[in-house]
């Protein structure tokens, strides 16, 4: 495991003071399918747990960074601002008042043929105070009732570029939107359509945040910090020295 040396960006001494906590290299692997009897045990337990907590399956991409699963128990609410597949920004309130939150980024490293071979992370901590902020401030606009691009008259999405996705769980509601482009105008302005209100709400999240720590820069940051090699993110293969 590679590990970073705790120095401060120049991001984080005008806004929030980040700490990184690791950045590691592993391999993805392909879980195979379970046989019968061991998805049956499984569905067995799944509805014995029914009534005593809830809690909400990951993606692989949540399983790769790291991220919190949903546990009624324990949490009233996570939000999680992702950039396409690269980063990740997770805010979570508890039950018990307490507030935390990571900032977390993640490339491929890949030959020359740019297959993805393994998969380098870093996950930043968010003072706790600061998670707190952006959480009032996004609950306050709006995020958790956020609509998705495709339920927004006039809204554009296309095939390339940078989607911007937006999750937010609390109790056994989950509410998802994503955002292609966003802060773009261009496509808007070729058009000649005007801006949904959707998407400047979908906007204000995303000011909300960098007004705390700079979210580009923050990744270019992580870019910088590693080794010379190949790697990839989204649709992008970057070569280093």
């Amino acid at each position: 495991m590679l590990k970073l040396q705790n120095r401060k960006t120049a991001s984080a001494t005008s806004r929030a003071d980040l700490k990184t906590i690791a950045f590691k290299s592993r391999t993805i692997h392909t879980l195979r399918p379970l046989p019968h009897i061991l998805r049956k045990t499984i569905y067995i337990l799944f509805f014995l747990g029914i009534g005593i907590n809830l809690c909400f399956s990951q993606t692989e991409s949540e399983k790769r960074f790291g991220l919190t699963e949903f546990d009624s128990l324990k949490h009233k609410r996570i939000y999680q601002i992702k950039v396409e597949d690269y980063q990740i920004t997770e805010l979570i309130e508890y039950k018990n008042d307490e507030f935390e939150g990571t900032l977390n980024h993640s490339v491929w490293t890949t030959n020359r043929k740019g297959i993805r071979k393994n998969n380098i992370t870093q996950k930043i901590k968010i003072p706790n105070l600061t998670a707190r902020k952006l959480i009032s401030e996004l609950n306050e606009n709006g995020l958790e009732n956020l609509k998705d691009c495709d339920e927004v008259e006039d809204c554009i999405s296309g095939l390339d570029g940078t989607t911007t996705f937006f999750k937010t769980i609390k109790n056994e509601e989950i509410n998802s939107a994503s955002y292609w482009e966003l802060e773009s105008d261009y496509y808007y302005n070729q058009n000649k359509v005007k801006l949904p209100a959707e998407v400047l709400k979908a906007r204000k999240m995303i000011s909300i945040i960098n007004k705390e720590f700079d979210l580009k820069e923050q990744f270019q940051n992580f870019l910088n910090r590693l080794p010379n090699g190949r790697y990839s993110y989204s649709m992008l293969i970057i070569k280093k020295g």
